[in-house]
């Protein structure tokens, strides 16, 4: 920009005042103007006016992949009887699920510093594809080894599509708007894990088969694909990271490729020693190397995350007490019922001897629990000072519900199951909110967002390795019981490989078979309980901040002020330039404070609708910058 244009640039920006009839400046376009003069660089801070349409289909699009990044979590559950059946793959059962989470869990990350160098639009649609590709994959596999390889693409994608919501929801020009389609975000992503197995034990059991459990992903995530397309490429805004404008190279290295590395070289390896074990043993060389491997990997990532400078994780926001405390939370209470969810098929359809459909929507009480509960709690929320009595009380229900399971007996009954699930939905949903309630206290919205992605991605952590480590327990107790039991050589082995669950037994075979699953399961169920108790001294842990319900005051967050226009007006902010007196402005943020050579600066405040706007120029009075 010339520096002759500048005169009048603040009047120019806002439209020539009150009543010129132009669009007012909000305050988030304000960030991202100083931005676009000062440095000529893309930024996705700009509070672009979106037609209603627009913003619908976009925030529809998002919410319906996050639902489908959920489901497909936890869509096999009630297929895994069937699936283990058809590969004789008992000893695979827990790498079902960790293939898909492993992924997530390793390329968090990377997945958010892309989003900050490209933009939006490419890094969303190519996860898409990939979502797409391991579906497919999964849906015509006729073997262990290749279903597990469509697990581990779809989370590839399915990695992109969760950043993509958060970032992209951590964009609504209204914090009020922003903080109920981030938390509705999390919550469809959480509920939508427990929904489905309603879904998959339906079609499990329809004519179709389990391989509908990935070929009905098709028409709903190309959906997702093509309203993406429609928004992007029909005159709506490319969204760019803030930091799509340096070179190649540049953007290479804030990937940190080292630390993502080290932290798949630490979590693969865990996951293998734990099939290893089971499979050859606990004293196996094959087993005593991935350990190894693991903990070697473990040491380093921790010491690279220590000395790098553009480590995977920022330090500032994962050491604040406010993002560690709600991140243990919920990596405790979702690894705890992520291996709750992985029985509840065995519950029901081996012991009950019920069909996949009837086991899936006896799901359904953990997930319409945490649903109803959450939205009443969040009702409530408003209401009270404090969080901290809903969190803690959430996390002990929790807890008693995790007691519950394990204390049943052979001969439950199918109505004490649901009870308990209920028990556990509505502890989690009364603690659900303190994810986003905590961090949105002390981050702004690009900090929460990314915080809210190490919560998502330690979570997905929590459950590969939860589940696996279940799954060790369950198959090592399952196999040690069945070698007592008087059943014949051929049962025995048919029972060790799954594939024969509830068929060509006697019934009295059937009731010594479904005893000893029920004790395995206990045994399975015992890490679970583990997980909830320190989920209960993280929210003990919890900081007491006062929420503020009332609309009228402002939120401070590291020094920002927030938004209160609504997208509509603009909001009071000072800002704070440091000039050659000793005399300084009101300092309410210090963001836009100049140091360095730009120390000699001549200030002029224009103020326009009670915002100020700073002009700046040097010593020879050249216009140099706005902020």
């Amino acid at each position: 920009m010339n520096s002759d244009d500048a005169p009048g640039l603040g009047r120019r920006l806002l439209g020539g005042g009150k009543h010129s009839g132009q669009r007012p400046l909000t305050i988030r376009r304000l960030w991202a103007l100083k931005d676009l003069v000062n440095k000529g660089e893309p930024t996705e801070d700009l509070d672009i006016p979106l037609a209603p349409w627009r913003k619908g289909t976009i925030t529809f699009a998002l919410a319906l992949a996050g639902f489908m990044v959920g489901i497909d979590q936890s869509i096999i559950e009630p297929a895994l009887p069937t699936i283990i059946a058809q590969f004789s793959s008992l000893h695979d059962i827990g790498a079902y699920t960790s293939a898909y989470l492993i992924p997530q869990c390793v390329l968090q990350p990377v997945c958010n510093r892309l989003y900050s160098i490209c933009s939006f639009s490419s890094v969303y649609l190519s996860s898409v594809l990939l979502f797409i590709l391991g579906s497919i994959v999964c849906a015509v596999s006729e073997s262990s080894p290749s279903f597990i390889c469509g697990r581990a693409l779809s989370g590839l994608g399915a990695v992109g599509l969760s950043v993509g919501g958060f970032r992209m929801l951590a964009l609504m020009p209204a914090e009020k708007e922003q903080n109920v389609s981030m938390g509705a975000f999390s919550l469809i992503l959480g509920s939508s894990v427990v929904i489905g197995p309603i879904i998959g034990g339906a079609i499990t059991q329809s004519h179709l088969g389990w391989h509908w459990l990935f070929w009905i992903n098709l028409p709903i995530i190309g959906l997702v694909l093509l309203l993406v397309i429609g928004v992007t490429y029909t005159g709506g805004p490319d969204l760019r990271g803030e930091k799509y404008g340096l070179k190649f190279w540049e953007k290479l290295k804030l990937l940190d490729w080292l630390g993502t590395s080290l932290l798949a070289l630490a979590l693969v390896p865990l996951i293998l020693a734990l099939d290893f074990g089971q499979t050859y043993g606990w004293k196996n060389p094959r087993s005593v190397v991935m350990f190894a491997v693991f903990g070697v990997s473990l040491v380093l990532l921790l010491l690279h995350q220590r000395i790098a400078k553009e480590a995977i994780f920022e330090r500032a926001i994962l050491f604040n007490r406010s993002v560690w405390t709600t991140t243990g939370i919920f990596f405790c209470a979702l690894s705890s019922v992520s291996v709750i969810i992985l029985f509840l098929p065995f519950l029901f359809q081996v012991i009950k001897d019920l069909d996949p459909r009837t086991s899936g929507f006896l799901s359904f009480p953990l997930a319409g629990t945490l649903a109803i509960s959450t939205f009443a709690f969040s009702i409530i929320s408003t209401k009270i000072p404090y969080f901290n009595p809903l969190a803690i009380c959430g996390t002990v229900i929790f807890l008693v519900s995790n007691v519950l399971f394990i204390a049943m007996k052979s001969n439950f009954s199918v109505a004490e199951v649901v009870g308990y699930e209920i028990v556990a939905g509505f502890g989690m949903g009364m603690a659900w909110l303190a994810e986003i309630i905590y961090p949105r206290a002390v981050l702004d919205k690009h900090q929460l967002a990314t915080a809210l992605g190490y919560s998502r991605m330690l979570q997905q952590i929590g459950a590969a390795v939860a589940v696996q480590i279940s799954a060790v327990a369950f198959t090592t107790t399952l196999t040690h019981n069945l070698v007592g039991l008087s059943l014949t050589p051929d049962e025995v082995s048919s029972l060790k490989e799954g594939s024969g669950i509830n068929s060509h037994l006697s019934p009295g075979a059937k009731v010594a078979v479904a005893k000893a699953y029920s004790k395995a399961i206990r045994i399975g169920l015992a890490p679970s309980l583990a997980w909830a108790g320190l989920a209960l001294l993280f929210a003990l842990a919890l900081p007491w901040p006062r929420l503020n319900n009332s609309t009228n005051n402002s939120e401070h967050k590291n020094g920002r002020g927030s938004d209160n226009d609504n997208g509509s007006g603009v909001g009071d902010v000072a800002l704070s330039v440091i000039v050659p007196s000793t005399e300084t402005s009101s300092v309410k943020n210090d963001y836009s404070a100049v140091s360095g050579p730009e120390r000699n600066l001549l200030v002029s405040r224009l103020s326009f609708d009670s915002l100020h706007m700073v002009d700046l120029y040097d010593e020879n009075g050249r216009w140099t910058g706005v902020v």
